[in-house]
């Protein structure tokens, strides 16, 4: 698939934001229609993972053309003992391309960079300046994705 055809997700892991998921539809609908985005990929890291997963798999009811991939840096115990549960919520589960010499904990960044590396657009939920998430989104930045922060009060 071509990176201007993909969005990729970023956000804190806790989120006590209760609209935040029909802000994620609506801008990712309006990137189906409007910029021919067809593959969304999606982390698997916390609460806005979840909202971008479940607002996804609303969408793909209507736009049955559109794919729900997750992006892993490794293949986690869940996942194993989980496969069937997994592989059904998903089109595609990828592995992230992270170097060996890269430090286990240092893996989530580099498969977070790997989705911006291979999107055009970043659906976020950035309100803090610190964290992961601020750095994915800093990369993004850096990278030039267009970026649509979703946050109720966004940094």
């Amino acid at each position: 698939m071509e990176k201007d055809k993909r969005c990729c997700f970023c956000g804190h892991s806790k989120i006590w934001d209760s609209g935040v998921k029909e802000r994620i539809k609506s801008v990712a609908e309006d990137l189906i229609v409007n910029h021919n985005i067809t593959e969304f990929w999606v982390g698997n890291y916390g609460a806005f993972d979840s909202y971008a997963t479940s607002a996804i798999k609303e969408l793909k009811r209507q736009y049955e053309h559109i794919e729900l991939d997750l992006i892993i840096p490794y293949i986690t115990n869940p996942i194993n003992e989980n496969k069937e549960s997994y592989y059904n919520s998903y089109d595609n589960i990828l592995i992230a391309d992270i170097p060996e010499s890269t430090p286990k904990r240092f893996h989530i960044i580099k498969a977070n960079e790997y989705m911006i590396n291979h999107s055009a657009y970043l659906i976020c939920y950035i309100e803090w300046s610190w964290g992961g998430a601020i750095r994915t989104y800093e990369y993004a930045k850096r990278n030039n994705l267009q970026i649509f922060n979703v946050a109720e009060k966004p940094l």
